[in-house]
């Protein structure tokens, strides 16, 4: 019973079964990773942050969205709603995925804020807005538009 107890200690094992190091590997087969453009990571950066701005303005101002006269209040909302959730969502996976180089995703990002960049234009014109989110589209989105397509023509 004792025995059952007791551990006995595990054998070391071969040398052809633990895990590699990099020190272990002669130089010629350790290829570094190619570096990550530097714009391409702020763009992402700033896509999130706008894409966050655009759903958290519309959730503040709901109290005063839902007493506008006319459906074109709740439209643009909802267009600015789900144009910030698709514009942080592409922007955080291609942030996370910047060494990816598929240039599909590029283009989904690229569409994403050039659609966050439109809606926040037309929200200037529905009562409520103003320039809450036309203002940082313009200083931010523009730019990081300007540089992921940038990036995107890149080979």
């Amino acid at each position: 019973m004792l025995e059952s107890f007791m551990r006995l200690p595990r054998p070391t094992p071969p040398a052809n079964h633990r895990d590699v190091q990099q020190s272990d590997l002669p130089p010629e087969q350790i290829r570094a990773l190619d570096p990550v453009p530097k714009g391409r990571l702020a763009a992402c950066v700033i896509a999130f942050l706008l894409g966050c701005w655009m759903l958290a303005v519309p959730v503040a101002l709901i109290d005063q969205l839902k007493d506008a006269p006319g459906p074109g209040a709740a439209i643009v909302s909802g267009i600015v709603a789900a144009l910030g959730v698709a514009t942080a969502g592409v922007a955080g996976f291609l942030f996370f995925n910047a060494r990816d180089r598929r240039r599909p995703w590029s283009v989904v990002l690229i569409g994403a804020l050039a659609g966050s960049v439109i809606a926040a234009g037309l929200s200037v014109f529905q009562p409520g807005y103003g320039l809450l989110l036309a203002a940082p589209a313009v200083l931010a989105g523009v730019p990081a538009l300007v540089v992921m397509a940038r990036d995107a023509r890149r080979p």
